[in-house]
């Protein structure tokens, strides 16, 4: 393949397509996006504090870097597989596994057709596509050991937020209205929906790690196959209701809800604690940590609480909720967001004599 350049991210080199030759990433016929190297850098992270001799498949590869990374930086790989079902990607990627000396299963294969060949031979599935997740997660949790590890990222947050109504439904099978904390919202739908899939393949899932970057969604899950475990999934799958200024969990739809979502935490504050030891974006991962404390599927906006047009400042904000005695914490959803469990009554209170 012509056009390819040299690369560094994290303690990898690599070969991908040249931009410039074909306009923008998006029209090379090998795709490496290089806006989502923290999440390549916090997935390796993930794998680092999940295990050890780990069997790692990631069926959409593209350039190969993120399974690259995995084998050379995390520790954790035993066996590596890597599949794209275009040729000109297989090509790169054993040209990327020769240049850093990594050994790996390289599969030129349709993603579910090799996940369903692969049935029960993986501990960690990371599916990493362009766009939605969706078509591929039936497959990826039956190519999981009774164990393990399924991470997923998706880049459709228009539609997980609810900004195309049925296309929301159609790929989701779920509604999600316009909230303040819109976000949060369509992260927990992205997790509802993981869950649900889940439960349908006998796994109940943990999640260890769920965020927001600018443009897409990502989760990891620990994974445990069971069908009376599956069962349990659903304790944590309701309705989130917005109503003017009130906020809570519904178990059915009405009006005012969004749902199905995944109303339970949105990741272990002690994996992440772990994760964070490694000094690779600690003060994101120490934000996360704080946020996950709070199990309230929402957050709160300063301007919310504004007075003759003046909001008072998260650090005013946070300062005066302590002082109260009410726990609440920065959200990495939102620059003038607060988590907290408290009502929106009482916080007005609390932040009135800061305006």
């Amino acid at each position: 393949m012509n056009h390819l350049i040299l690369r560094q991210e994290g303690a990898v080199r690599f070969y991908a397509p040249d931009p410039e030759k074909y306009g923008n990433i998006y029209s090379a016929p090998v795709f490496y996006n290089p806006a989502m190297e923290r999440n390549r850098t916090l997935s390796v992270l993930v794998l680092r504090s999940f295990g050890t001799g780990l069997t790692v498949c990631e069926p959409l590869s593209g350039s190969g870097v993120r399974g690259l990374r995995y084998a050379v930086e995390s520790g954790s790989v035993g066996r590596l597989i890597l599949n794209d079902v275009s040729k000109e990607a297989v090509a790169v990627i054993k040209k990327n596994l020769e240049l850093n000396g990594v050994d790996a299963d390289v599969y030129n294969e349709d993603a579910n057709v090799l996940l369903h060949r692969l049935k029960s031979a993986c501990d960690v599935v990371d599916v990493d596509p362009f766009g939605s997740p969706a078509p591929f997660l039936h497959a990826a949790f039956r190519a999981l050991r009774e164990e393990g590890l399924l991470c997923a990222t998706a880049t459709d947050t228009a539609v997980l937020v609810g900004r195309y109504p049925r296309k929301c439904l159609r790929r989701y099978g779920s509604v999600v209205r316009k909230t303040p904390f819109y976000i949060e919202l369509g992260l927990r739908n992205l997790l509802g929906y993981i869950a649900r899939v889940a439960a349908s393949e006998d796994f109940y899932i943990q999640p260890l790690l769920s965020y927001w970057e600018r443009h897409y969604f990502r989760i990891c899950v620990y994974s445990v196959k069971g069908a009376r475990d599956a069962d349990d999934v659903f304790r944590h799958i309701g309705h989130v209701m917005y109503h003017r200024k009130e906020r809570r969990v519904a178990q059915f739809p009405s009006q005012h809800t969004s749902g199905p979502l995944w109303v339970g935490p949105l990741g272990d504050p002690l994996f992440i604690h772990r994760m964070s030891t490694f000094d690779r974006y600690s003060e994101f991962l120490q934000l996360l940590e704080l946020e996950y404390s709070v199990h309230a599927p929402w957050f709160y906006r300063l301007p919310e609480f504004a007075v003759d047009g003046k909001s008072p400042t998260l650090r005013e904000a946070l300062a005066m909720l302590k002082e109260a005695g009410i726990y609440a914490t920065a959200t990495h959803m939102a620059s003038d967001g607060i988590k907290t469990e408290e009502g929106y009554g009482e916080v007005r209170r609390v932040l009135a004599g800061a305006t």
